[in-house]
């Protein structure tokens, strides 16, 4: 079985031919009760310097949108892509596949019924969060979750099919976006084309991850597993290297930019 240690290697073996691709919430962030509140855990955007300085690609993949990600992450050496891929952030602006972005006017249409539909009902703990390019309805605040997951499904089921949007759902939380083939996994292989890397790891924490560790699997690269308390089965049965937390994951961060550093 493949060991921390074992990507290490694999990615300091030729770091001009090596990538490391992440996932923002649950793997470089705590997952927190407020979605706007996520932020890095202290010390990770110097560790996210320091790769990107060694390693031919460090790129951020993650549901939430550019914007968002350009917040949190200074520099202009890691590659930001967002809403599962279908943005980037490229010459100093976000670009956003046009088969997406057609849909915008339907994810604001859905955006505006679900408040209205969660606000009539009055459940308490449930938030809509907009993304831009897609539109989230988180529940982990509710005191009442089974029930919150169940109510959240119906209205999100329910607007889909009134809007064309693909229902996603994920770790406490469903989402809708443009019913187009994209996700983690196709978005993954496109970084990994532009960059030209031939090692590459993806560290992932969520079902929406499923698709990127499938891509990187099969293209003969890592899965890197950052659990916790609600990690999904189908998650933790990724044949990869597994991580307790975003804590532990980036010890491991630090272990192979110190790596290397000592090879310069």
């Amino acid at each position: 079985m493949k060991t921390a240690s074992d990507v290490i290697a694999r990615l300091a073996s030729d770091p001009t031919r090596s990538g490391l691709v992440m996932d923002f919430d649950g793997v470089l962030a705590p997952i927190v009760d407020d979605p706007a509140a996520s932020a890095l855990l202290p010390g990770t955007a110097e560790v996210l310097d320091a790769l990107s300085r060694h390693l031919a690609m460090v790129g951020l993949l993650s549901g939430r949108p550019v914007s968002f990600l350009r917040e949190r992450v200074p520099g202009e050496n890691v590659v930001l892509m967002g809403s599962y891929g279908v943005e980037t952030w490229v010459d100093g602006e976000i670009r956003v596949l046009p088969a997406v972005a057609q849909w915008q006017p339907a994810v604001a249409e859905a955006e505006a019924e679900l408040r209205r539909m969660i606000d009539a009902a009055g459940v308490p703990g449930i938030h809509v969060e907009g993304k831009g390019l897609a539109v989230a309805v988180h529940w982990r605040q509710a005191r009442e979750r089974v029930a919150a997951a169940a109510f959240v499904e119906h209205v999100v089921r329910e607007v889909a099919a009134k809007t064309g949007l693909r229902r996603e759902p994920g770790k406490l939380v469903e989402e809708l976006r443009a019913p187009v083939d994209e996700d983690k996994g196709t978005g993954l292989q496109r970084a990994i084309r532009a960059a030209g890397v031939d090692a590459v790891a993806y560290a992932g924490d969520d079902r929406g991850d499923l698709p990127a560790f499938a891509a990187v699997l099969a293209l003969g690269g890592d899965a890197l597993v950052v659990g916790g308390v609600d990690i999904a089965p189908e998650v933790a049965a990724v044949d990869g290297v597994a991580f307790s937390d975003p804590e532990e994951f980036l010890v491991w961060m630090k272990d192979l930019a110190t790596v290397l550093d000592a090879q310069i």
